[in-house]
């Protein structure tokens, strides 16, 4: 198949269709360069048009960009050698949202849906030489508010006119994103020609998994164009592998059975090896290849173990057979502007979420189906997907012309992603059933309008299209209350959003925890990029124009109220409302770990986020881990060591994902802050890696008459495998305690790898130590970690300097 690369160098201007052009888009009337795959925004910024909507309040000045219609266009050269292909398709990956084509001044198609591509025969419409395609995009924001217009309003959280169109839910605001409805070329676009035949959507099933074999059912489609003698070549290579079997082609439908001798399989992060192979299909004519589509898969097997116990009814995933407790967090898409995201973030936020022991990511329904990259990545990493379909917080419609469009974009989205290991879940949508019910007490969720698109519309598609993977129908959902703690999934916002404090975690006993979060700032350098001097307050317009979620800026000072001395100064609260964010998400997933598999997953609202603002997200927009980041690659490690507060004093217990039991030591000890031992008690332990268990306990009396403001509990497990884990435990909240003003004493040397390391020393207990090297692009293996009096600790940091200049910059400090 021959291609014809149209990204790159396009033009663009604003049509008056609605409404006149603002004043600031007077200019935009005119043929502009653009740049594709892009967005109108990206455009106009590029020819300074509008201002950068992340920096300040620029957001509210640039609404009218999506009041607008806009054209893009581009010439391209077609050669006869192109043209006396059988088939010549316009391949457009990504049209952000209504889209009308022209080429050559002859309307080609239109389309609908922002999240699936598009493809259309364009021979007969193209000439040798030069060709002109222009494509036209509506403003969907007026168009859906005109569907909803016609159609009737339904009970819809934030835009209600979002849910008429198939567009990417977040852009028309949400409480963590900006307002910023973008239209475009959002993905590549170009020609695609071939002769005779092509192969369309290879899919390699795992049908049968053993110790010695697996069998993978092959499955294809072929595109005739003329009637002429094909046969199929099928080969598997990859870990020492390599299968292959050709079969005549009869028909438009391929499917035959491959068999793979001593199966290498694939496992979550934590678990194992990620091994994959390369699936290919060929077109065989007269011996000659003439066409051939590949692509990677592996070999696991999924299923969810829902058998009752005392509590209900459990959600366990179990991978080849083996159950997983579920660690991780939600994903946003990483930019408003997503064709600027470069292959390099994905790759950065995912290589975090694995080095933070993370095993699944949630791709939330309210975003986009994900770009390759990320997919890709995730195989590679380990990291189990829960897959959103695109439905979120809403009804939506149940008119026949959108489930028509809902059942082609769910086809198109199951083809495209099902050979992808790492997906473990499809998910109808996020959170439509839970605000149904809950806004009309005593309606179930089939009384939602368009509850047949997750109850049995998308479940069908999967079933048919893929079949290897868990459908579930909504997150949250189980039996009775969609947002029960005795069955299926729940999501957890008593805690934060209703005024909870975090404490109450420990209170809830959901199955499988896949939303539950602590806001916190974007890290000051983040924020610093975009908000000037003068209104660097916690309390400055600016700053709460940053922060979405309703009374979201008085939430942060409440919950910091509760655990520190409230900071005035800019960079004093950002650090302790990410120390507070921290602290809730420990406290919540060590609760949760202690159940596995009671309660058998937690993924925290969120990874990242979108743009520079207040949220739940543990790495901003600048990909700057927070507090929290460092705080969850504790908590999420193999071995966990964690304090259950009990009437009578406070116990220690372990928690492993480690595949094999352990034999150690557990060490408990009450210190001062000034480094004495007041009490301590050590016991032999042996653990079970499925079953979490109370090592010691510390009674109420041993604690009695201490000054809880200037003593802690420590506790340490060792194994005799060089697996261990410890722990602190404040018996005060910071605001209360007397931290002494320890001796930070750093010591940096240059290993051989090129990294620094940093030995880090204390004179007395430090709270939150923390890192700095201002001026420098600086990435630490570990912060925001506790020293005792005498303690030391080694980071490992990456850094583009020299290790006089790192040593010169490099700070230390402490919460006091």
């Amino acid at each position: 198949m021959d291609h014809l690369n149209l990204n790159g160098s396009w033009e663009f201007k604003a049509i008056e269709a609605y409404a006149p052009v603002p004043p600031a888009a007077l200019k935009a009337r005119d043929w502009l360069p653009a740049i594709v795959p892009g967005t109108v925004h990206t455009d106009l910024m590029r020819n300074a048009l509008i201002p950068d909507p992340f920096v300040g309040m620029n957001e509210r000045d640039v609404q009218w960009v999506g009041s607008l219609q806009w054209v893009y266009r581009r010439k391209f050269h077609i050669t006869d050698e192109l043209l006396r292909h059988d088939a010549l398709l316009l391949v457009c990956e990504g049209l952000d949202t209504y889209a009308a084509i022209r080429i050559n001044g002859k309307p080609l198609a239109k389309t609908a849906n922002m999240f699936v591509e598009h493809r259309f025969d364009a021979k007969r419409f193209l000439t040798a030489g030069e060709n002109l395609l222009e494509i036209l995009f509506d403003a969907a924001v007026l168009r859906a508010k005109a569907i909803e217009k016609q159609n009737g309003p339904l009970r819809v959280a934030l835009e209600p006119h979002r849910v008429y169109v198939r567009k990417a839910q977040y852009s028309f605001g949400w409480d963590w994103g900006p307002s910023l409805p973008t239209a475009g070329i959002w993905r590549n676009i170009s020609l695609h020609a071939f002769s005779r035949a092509n192969i369309a959507d290879p899919f390699f099933k795992v049908i049968a998994l053993q110790k010695n074999e697996a069998v993978v059912e092959v499955t294809a489609d072929v595109q005739r164009i003329r009637r002429t003698h094909l046969s199929l070549r099928v080969t598997v290579t990859g870990e020492g592998t390599a299968v292959e079997r050709t079969i005549p082609l009869h028909g438009a439908k391929v499917r035959c059975r491959l068999r793979i001798p001593d199966p290498k399989l694939w496992w979550p992060n934590g678990y194992g090896a990620q091994p994959l192979y390369r699936g290919t299909v060929s077109l065989i004519e007269k011996g000659k290849q003439i066409a051939s589509q590949s692509t990677t898969f592996a070999l696991r097997k999924i299923a969810l173990i829902q058998e009752r116990d005392s509590e209900g009814k459990p959600f366990v995933l179990s991978v080849n057979g083996m159950k997983i407790f579920c660690k991780g967090a939600n994903w946003i898409p990483s930019d408003s502007f997503i064709p600027r995201i470069p292959e390099s973030t994905y790759a950065k936020l995912l290589r975090m979420a694995s080095e933070a022991h993370m095993n699944m990511i949630r791709v939330w329904g309210g975003g986009i189906y994900e770009q390759d990259a990320f997919y890709e990545t995730c195989d590679r990493l380990g990291l189990m997907v829960w897959q959103d379909f695109m439905f979120a917080c809403g009804e939506y419609p149940d008119k026949s012309w959108f489930l028509r469009a809902v059942t082609e974009e769910a086809a198109k989205v199951v083809r495209r992603l099902r050979n992808h290991a790492c997906i473990v879940v499809w998910c109808g949508n996020n959170e439509c059933e839970m605000l149904y019910c809950r806004e009309n007490p005593g309606k179930g969720p089939d009384s939602m309008t368009g509850s047949s698109i997750f109850r049995s519309l998308l479940p069908g598609v999967c079933k048919k299209l893929d079949g290897t993977r868990v459908y579930w129908r909504s997150s949250p959902f189980g039996e009775g209350s969609p947002n029960g703690e005795s069955s299926g999934t729940r999501h957890q916002w008593s805690v934060w959003s209703e005024w909870m404090d975090y404490d109450k975690y420990e209170l809830d006993t959901g199955r499988f925890v896949a939303e539950f979060g602590f806001q916190a700032p974007a890290t000051r350098r983040t924020l610093e990029e975009v908000i000037l001097p003068a209104d660097r307050h916690p309390q400055s317009a600016v700053m709460e124009h940053h922060n979405k979620q309703t009374e979201g800026s008085e939430r942060l000072f409440r919950f910091q109220a509760a655990h520190h001395r409230i900071a005035g100064q800019f960079g004093d609260f950002i650090l302790k409302a990410q120390l507070v964010q921290a602290e809730a998400l420990k406290r919540a997933v060590e609760h949760w770990r202690r159940r596995k598999f009671k309660t058998a997953g937690a993924l925290f609202w969120q990874l990242n986020d979108c743009w520079p603002v207040s949220s739940w997200s543990v790495v901003d927009s600048g990909l700057r881990p927070k507090a929290a980041y460092f705080y969850a690659k504790r908590f999420f490690a193999p071995l966990l060591v964690s304090f259950k507060r009990v009437a009578d004093g406070c116990e220690v217990w372990l928690t492993s994902d480690l595949q094999t039991g352990l034999h150690g030591r557990c060490t408990i000890a009450v210190r001062s802050f000034d480094g004495k031992v007041v009490w301590e008690k050590e016991t032999e332990f042996l653990s079970d890696p499925d079953v979490p268990a109370a090592l010691l306990k510390v009674p109420g009396a041993s604690l009695a008459g201490l000054d809880p403001a200037c003593h802690y509990l420590h506790a340490r497990y060792v194994s005799g495998n060089d697996s261990n884990a410890e722990n602190r435990l404040l018996l005060a909240e910071p605001k209360h305690c007397r931290f002494p003003r320890p001796r930070l004493r750093l010591d940096v040397t240059e290993t051989e790898s090129g990294k620094f390391a940093i030995r880090v020393r204390s004179s007395a207990f430090a709270k939150d130590v923390h890192l700095e090297c201002p001026g420098v692009d600086a990435s630490f293996d570990d912060n925001f970690f506790d020293l005792d009096a005498g303690g030391e600790k080694i980071i490992l940091c990456s850094a583009g300097t020299d290790l006089r200049k790192f040593r010169r910059r490099l700070v230390a400090a402490s919460l006091l």
